[in-house]
């Protein structure tokens, strides 16, 4: 079986993933292997249970330990109670591209989630050797900023899973290597560039080698883990004023800075109940130890480069960013 590099540890995995990074090692953080299941019992816990479609749906169980993701269109994934081995039993015709995605976006969150780690929904780059993170709702452009800052010399660490590891400072770890890009973002930044496939919803999939050929970024420099220097919740101006800055920071004070994080928080639909509150203290860590902000971009992709001078201006690439107090706070 082939191993993979992903979440800062190793996959090994029967089920073959085109678009991580081929890695060596001994012992796998992960195993994944294809089997049958029996089915639940009546000692079987719901932990979530959602529509994705008209036509599919998920649902997370627990049963002795055992966690499933059962995916109506894909097909089940078990994961062991020491979230060390997982197995996969498909739906007759089942999309392995859905699966695929399943498992890095979802199951393996469940599997490597611990103390001392936020699991969010943003993307990361290295400016200086330290990481700068985005968060907010799908389409309000992190994916896009994460790009245009790599395209100007920043290193891409992760887009859509971000892990956040508690510390001083806290860390960022790496997720799967991959971008997911929609349409018009591809276009503009990533013209040309052939995806490893394009999902059910639209954006395509990219691969940090695929963005390192047009760029002069190391894509191995995006295998390490990198101390976190900013947060920065992206809130979207549809329409500035004709004198406005194409972007403006405000920073968070730390209570309303967990706030507006936990939306973002990945996991947090299937955490048993006494877990939440991990999170929030979890959250609470973090904010203690990095300034966030509300970041009010223009949208407006003729302002992008503009965009992206400002956020290299506040962290630059030649050295460690440099948080300037602010002299506003939003209680």
């Amino acid at each position: 079986m082939p191993d993979y590099a992903i979440f800062g540890g190793m996959l090994r995995s029967e089920l073959e993933f085109p678009e991580l990074v081929e890695t060596n090692g001994s012992t796998p953080d992960w195993t994944l292997r294809i089997g049958a299941l029996s089915p639940d019992d009546e000692r079987t816990e719901v932990l979530h249970d959602a529509a994705l479609s008209a036509s599919c749906h998920v649902r997370v169980t627990r049963n002795q330990g055992r966690v499933r993701f059962i995916h109506s269109c894909t097909g089940i994934f078990e994961i062991s109670p020491d979230g060390r081995d997982i197995c996969f039993a498909s739906e007759p015709g089942a999309r392995l591209d859905v699966a695929r995605t399943d498992l890095i976006a979802r199951v393996l969150l469940l599997a490597a989630h611990r103390p001392g780690v936020a699991w969010m929904h943003g993307s990361a780059v290295a400016c200086g050797g330290s990481a700068v993170a985005f968060l907010g709702q799908s389409g309000v452009g992190k994916s896009s900023m994460a790009l245009a800052l790599s395209r100007a010399g920043a290193i891409h660490i992760c887009d859509d899973t971000l892990p956040i590891e508690l510390g001083a400072p806290p860390m960022v770890w790496p997720s799967d290597h991959t971008l997911r890009l929609n349409g018009d973002t591809k276009a503009l930044l990533a013209n040309g560039v052939d995806a490893v496939r394009r999902e059910a919803d639209g954006k395509f999939i990219l691969t940090h080698d695929m963005i390192a050929a047009q760029s002069p970024n190391d894509p191995s420099r995006s295998l390490a883990r990198s101390p976190l220097a900013a947060i920065y919740l992206v809130v979207p101006e549809t329409s500035p004023s004709a004198h406005a800055a194409a972007v403006t920071r405000t920073r968070l004070s730390p209570s309303s800075s967990v706030a507006a994080m936990i939306p973002h928080v990945k996991v947090g639909p299937v955490l048993p109940a006494g877990a939440a509150v991990r999170v929030l203290d979890d959250l609470a860590a973090i904010v203690d130890a990095v300034p966030v902000y509300a970041l009010r971009v223009a949208r407006d992709w003729g302002l992008m480069n503009q965009v992206v001078q400002q956020l290299l201006s506040w962290h630059p690439l030649g050295q460690e960013p440099a948080v300037a107090a602010e002299t506003r706070r939003v209680s």
